[in-house]
């Protein structure tokens, strides 16, 4: 892997609308029509690889491998959310961030998210290749 200088404290925020879309009856993860938990994670995991992914050279991205959240609070269809990111460690490709989620009144999710930084041709290929025991 070529150079990579990623720091401690690079950090992004994400938001987006609860729709219809987005909630955990249309996820089949509950049978409510409030903020799912698979998308406040997705809005998370989208803030932390907007957090890093400028500073990756051409060719390389990163693919989140763990999750560690809570889920605090429901938000209704309708209302803003944010999600932010900071990234707290870099060990080698292995990059660690705390995660948090708001919406408009209140804090409704927490927790650490890890990605690894990949050559993304190597992984489509590799991942790819499983088609051939289809």
């Amino acid at each position: 892997m070529e150079n990579v200088n990623l720091k401690v404290g690079l950090n992004a925020s994400v938001e987006t609308w609860v729709s219809d879309k987005s909630t955990a009856e249309e996820y089949g993860s509950g049978d409510m029509d409030v903020y799912a938990t698979p998308a406040m994670i997705g809005l998370m995991e989208r803030a932390a690889l907007s957090a890093v992914s400028l500073h990756l050279p051409k060719g390389y991205t990163t693919v989140g491998t763990s999750v560690n959240i809570k889920h605090i609070a429901g938000t209704p269809v309708g209302m803003k959310v944010k999600a932010f990111a900071e990234l707290i460690a870099v060990e080698g490709r292995k990059l660690t961030f705390k995660v948090e989620a708001f919406d408009s009144v209140e804090k409704i999710g927490e927790g650490y998210h890890e990605r690894y930084i990949v050559a993304s041709q190597n992984f489509k290929e590799k991942v790819y290749k499983k088609s051939d025991n289809i």
